[in-house]
């Protein structure tokens, strides 16, 4: 307790002692619910914390073939009508990789600018916030099979090791079987990972019998529709700072998102990047890595794409799409780098060439592919790559040859083909006279852009420039972690007791929470879920399988199977069919009915400003449920009822929520809206009485206790969640010296023995009706 004292204590003149005002308890939030499953996107390991369908789809992702939490998310958002909340711990299989891009430098400044200027420095990697394919899931990865034997005509054999279901989605294409894609279903885990492809494809029979070939897994940024699905980066100048300052834009499905519009690469400087992106709390998408060492240089600064010119006319110019650099031997040799002929197929990497005795390559290595020296090589001659995706080249010695142990690094930086369209060029950046000049690209090759129809380039560039592009680029590279996920990932990341992620939603006032793991019926994570309800004193919602269709077979779930608690409830069906989001032609989709429940009791609890009235009857309708597996099946209520399996069933053309009863182990608290409403009080007095800590023990503090909990429960009793017909009689507070003795005051202990007449709820309407005699009253 608080009391404040203003002026003397021991001499003359005026105190004012501040006596602290009346206590009030502050309700806590109604209509949380907290779900444990597979996401899209989200932190891993933490609470995630939404208020709204639209935060949700930012932090959370949307609808996913692997999971039926985010339908349900939708659909409870849906149902509440504003009321509510959502805590969510997303559970992966702990495989899961961000997507991410690595920004490279705008090249120093020459005079003349060389067409070789040397390696670029990358300046930081971008990644997605958090893992999985939502930030990009482009990859290649190319292999000759080891030995036909391996493959039959749906698999074949890796030496990889993959991650399960690492390249579902993508496609095999095969060196020998041209003009022809194998998608892909799936694979195994590594080491030695088979990949699956279709049923209806013929593998084997395209390829011969007697044929190794060499085979090339791909994957785009491309949803079946071809819609995007990536994040994506465009960097500009700084708006406020041009010359040394850069603004970085964030892209997600092609969407804008959030835009920085002045970033240094300064350590020290309030606008540094790395600081304000990873700091910012509104942002959920990305987070970056500086990757650059040394002294800062004022105007060093990262681009989507910067390079020297070869060629430019009015609407076209030719870039360089590659640097260059030696690592030599005291003798100094100066060779020639050339590449052979290149095309849209090849990929950005750095290609490492160790020179051994006589001009020999002793190792060409591949940052994308490791080892690809193949047959070997040498200088002087074209070295062709077995993989199509690595680019030909040659090394011609200078005056002075190249000596064994020397080493030349090619950085191959081609454009995406097609990726740069809308975009910007400036095809003069270091002339300040010209630096300013852009034109809108129209199109893009691996090595050449094409600027729109009228424009002309030669006006400021002539060729041999350097030039810059402003074109968002997509990330790569993520995986979901979703393939092995079990139970034991639901029960350890959501349930556990001591460390579950809902632990710190106490101290928070969030009342009742209602749990679930919408879509999950197996019966480990179901009893770690009302287990750990029971510990929170929370609710856990019960899902029975959607291929359970009897009365009998549901109660047997109950009892034989998941196991009775006050703090379990249940509704059958638990599943149904709705329109399925991602279909265009009202095709259905069968989810769990959780979100569509929690959403409606939400409203309902908003509605009555408690938990007082059942969630259940004409009202609690289901609006988007259109059929549920029991098909026009009668449900037998009293069999289901006793047992406290609630039933949706259709009535007036809706569906609706029937029965008001947990899955009760003791029958005192048989009625569910009883044991939520008691839930949320105890959660609600359990929270808002810290005041009362270290405050003087005797009937004056009794007295300040007394008044804090009959201000709390006076509206509970108005709004009829306490029944009586008076306050006294509906609720009995009792705080004082028989509760309260000289020894328990003496242990520390403060004791409040209060007791409530909950709302009851009618479960049955009894009519009493017969036939009136002559002498009969009503009475």
């Amino acid at each position: 307790m608080a009391q404040r004292r203003f002026g003397p204590t021991r001499g003359a003149g005026v105190a004012i002692i501040e006596v602290e005002g009346a206590k009030v308890i502050q309700p806590g939030a109604l209509g949380m619910v907290g779900y444990t499953g597979i996401l899209e996107k989200g932190p891993v390991g933490k609470l995630i914390s939404v208020f709204s369908k639209a935060e949700f789809l930012k932090v959370c992702g949307g609808i996913i073939d692997d999971s039926l939490l985010p339908d349900a998310a939708r659909q409870y958002f849906d149902n509440t009508a504003g009321a509510g909340g959502m805590h969510l711990v997303r559970v992966t299989d702990g495989t899961e990789v961000q997507a991410e891009l690595t920004l490279y430098s705008r090249i120093a400044g020459e005079d003349p600018p060389s067409l070789n200027p040397g390696p670029r420095t990358a300046m930081g990697t971008v990644k997605a916030a958090n893992g999985g394919r939502w930030g990009g899931k482009r990859d290649v990865d190319t292999e000759s099979l080891a030995l036909a034997a391996y493959t039959t005509q749906t698999s074949f054999i890796t030496t990889k090791d993959f991650e399960t279901d690492q390249w579902k989605g993508g496609v095999v294409t095969l060196d020998d079987v041209l003009n022809k894609t194998y998608p892909i279903v799936g694979n195994t885990k590594g080491p030695n990972s088979v990949i699956t492809v279709a049923a209806d494809q013929t593998i084997q029979t395209d390829l011969g019998v007697t044929d190794p070939a060499r085979y090339n897994l791909e994957k785009d940024n491309l949803l079946e529709d071809g819609s995007l699905k990536a994040l994506s980066i465009l960097i500009e100048d700084g708006e406020d700072n041009p010359d040394t300052e850069f603004a970085l834009s964030v892209f997600v499905d092609g969407d804008l998102v959030k835009k920085y519009a002045n970033l240094s690469t300064d350590p020290v400087s309030g606008r540094y990047w790395v600081s304000l992106i990873n700091d910012d709390p509104s942002n959920d998408e990305i987070e970056v890595e500086d990757l650059v060492t040394g002294a800062h240089v004022a105007n060093t600064r990262p681009a989507n794409h910067y390079g020297v010119s070869t060629a430019v006319t009015a609407t076209v110019l030719t870039a360089t799409i590659f640097d260059s650099v030696v690592s030599i031997s005291p003798t100094d040799a100066n060779p020639v780098i050339t590449l052979g002929t290149t095309d849209d197929v090849m990929l950005e990497q750095v290609i490492t060439i160790d020179i051994g005795a006589v001009g020999a390559f002793t190792a060409v290595t591949s940052s994308r592919f490791g080892d690809i020296l193949g047959g070997g090589g040498a200088t002087d001659a074209l070295f062709t790559p077995e993989n199509k995706f690595t680019p030909p080249f040659t090394i011609t010695d200078g005056g002075t040859v190249l000596a064994d142990g020397d080493q030349v690094i090619i950085q191959y930086k081609p454009f995406i083909a097609g990726s740069l369209v809308d975009g910007q060029l400036f095809p003069d950046k270091a002339t300040p006279a010209d630096k300013l000049a852009r034109f809108r690209i129209a199109a893009n090759d691996h090595d050449t852009i094409t600027v729109a129809l009228g424009s002309d380039m030669t006006a400021v560039a002539s060729g041999t420039e350097e030039f810059l592009v402003e074109a968002a680029q997509q990330l790569a590279k993520g995986q979901d972690g979703n393939a092995d996920v079990v139970d034991a990932d639901y029960i350890v990341q959501g349930y556990d007791v001591e460390t579950s992620p809902f632990n710190r939603l106490f101290g928070k006032n969030f009342g009742l929470v209602k749990l679930a793991t919408p879509g999950i019926t197996p019966a480990a994570v179901a009893k770690a879920g009302v287990a750990y309800a029971a510990s929170r004193n929370y609710q856990y919602r019960y899902e029975i399988p959607a291929n359970i269709l009897s009365e009998t077979d549901a109660i047997a779930q109950i009892n034989e199977t998941l196991g009775r608690s006050i703090y379990a409830v249940v509704s059958f069906p638990s599943f149904g069919n709705v329109t399925d989001p991602n279909s265009r032609d009202g095709k259905l989709k069968e989810v769990s009915l959780t979100g569509q429940i929690h959403g409606r009791e939400a409203a309902i609890a908003r509605d009555f400003d408690g938990y007082h009235k059942a969630a259940a009857g004409l009202d609690a309708t289901l609006p988007a449920l259109l059929d549920l597996p029991t098909k026009d099946a009668v449900l037998n209520e009293e069999l289901l009822n006793p047992v406290g399996i609630g039933v949706i069933k259709k009535v007036q053309g809706n569906f609706i929520l029937w029965g008001d009863r947990t899955v009760a182990d003791d029958p005192e608290w048989r009625f569910k809206h009883q044991r939520e409403q008691m839930s949320f009080y105890e959660n609600t007095l359990r929270e808002n009485f810290d005041f009362l800590i270290f405050a003087i023990n005797d009937t004056r503090n009794d007295a300040i206790a007394v008044s804090a909990l009959r201000s709390f429960f006076r509206p509970e009793f108005v709004k009829r969640a306490l029944r009586g017909d008076t306050f006294d009689e509906a609720a009995q507070i009792k705080i004082d010296s028989e509760n309260n003795t000289d020894l328990t005051r003496g242990n520390g202990d403060l004791f409040a023995d209060i007791s409530l007449k909950l709302a009851d709820t009618v479960e049955r309407f009894i009519i009493r009706i017969g036939k009136q005699g002559i002498f009969d009253e009503v009475g």
